[in-house]
């Protein structure tokens, strides 16, 4: 019996690392409105109350949550963002292929 706990607890561990990803949902304007994602790959993204966005990257501008992902116009991109939060509270960009938090 313990020579098949092994594969067993292997394949439940795999099938919870891809099961991750599909935990995640579209962040909301509550998980953003009024807070700031500093991703891993370097861009910080503020998010002001009221629409108002500053990106290192993209510059100031506007945002919002759609069904569709964050729609942002900005001085250097316009366009949607997908923000992700996953379940753990962080943050994951397909758009910049890069997690992110909250900035202390």
């Amino acid at each position: 019996m313990l020579n098949y706990l092994s594969p067993i607890g292997s394949a439940v561990a795999i099938s919870l690392v891809f099961a991750a990803p599909a935990l995640a949902t579209e962040a909301t304007t509550a998980d953003l409105s009024g807070k700031k994602i500093c991703w891993d790959n370097g861009l910080v993204s503020t998010y002001f109350p009221g629409g108002k966005y500053y990106s290192t990257l993209a510059g100031n501008g506007t945002w919002r949550a759609t069904s569709a992902g964050i729609e942002i116009h900005a001085e250097h991109f316009a366009g949607l963002f997908d923000a992700d939060k996953k379940p753990d509270g962080t943050f994951y960009s397909g758009t910049e292929h890069a997690g992110g938090k909250y900035c202390k």
